[in-house]
């Protein structure tokens, strides 16, 4: 069996969706082999919260999307660094910018940079999904909240920022999901 096999078949012994002679097999394997534990263990934090019967088994093609988001990680380096000379800054508003650093190819969370000139502002916006901010130099508004550098902050699930603005100018770290 590959280590792709393995891997698939730790996911369907997580999920649950092996038969009974199956699952006694790979049991067995559990009992002799610590990384293949360890596979089982990180399908577990993985899917999390995500109860399937055989009946309720996902489709082919999210078995599919799964395999091949999987191929990626497996693909990527074992770490990832960007320089502070390296990536662009892409203008997304007036006196806005923006530079990519990572994108999470299971989960789809992003990790950027924002540079905001003096003045400069970002529009209300809806968070379908939690997002962080640190502010790493200068100021942010976000309402009636103030922060500096070395403040965070974080937009829970399902909230709307009013008008963030930066008075004297700012470079924020902000990890979410991809919009």
């Amino acid at each position: 069996m590959s280590e792709y096999d393995a891997d698939i078949v730790a996911a369907e012994y997580v999920l649950g969706i092996l038969d009974a002679e199956q699952s006694r097999r790979f049991e067995q394997r559990l009992e002799k082999e610590p990384a293949l534990r360890a596979e089982v263990v990180r399908w577990e934090v993985l899917l999390a919260g995500f109860e399937t019967r055989i009946e309720d088994a996902p489709p082919a093609a999210v078995w599919s999307r799964l395999a091949q988001a999987l191929d990626r990680e497996a693909s990527a380096a074992p770490f990832h660094t960007v320089r502070l000379e390296d990536g662009d800054w892409v203008s997304i508003g007036s006196g806005v910018e923006k530079k990519f650093l990572y994108r999470d190819p299971i989960t789809g969370t992003e990790s950027s940079l924002f540079r905001l000139q003096p003045g400069a502002f970002i529009e209300a916006h809806h968070h379908a999904k939690a997002e962080e901010c640190l502010v790493l130099e200068g100021d942010l508004t976000i309402g009636d909240l103030r922060l500096n550098a070395g403040d965070y902050h974080l937009a829970g699930k399902g909230t709307i920022h009013p008008v963030l603005r930066s008075q004297s100018g700012a470079v924020l770290f902000v990890r979410g999901a991809v919009s």
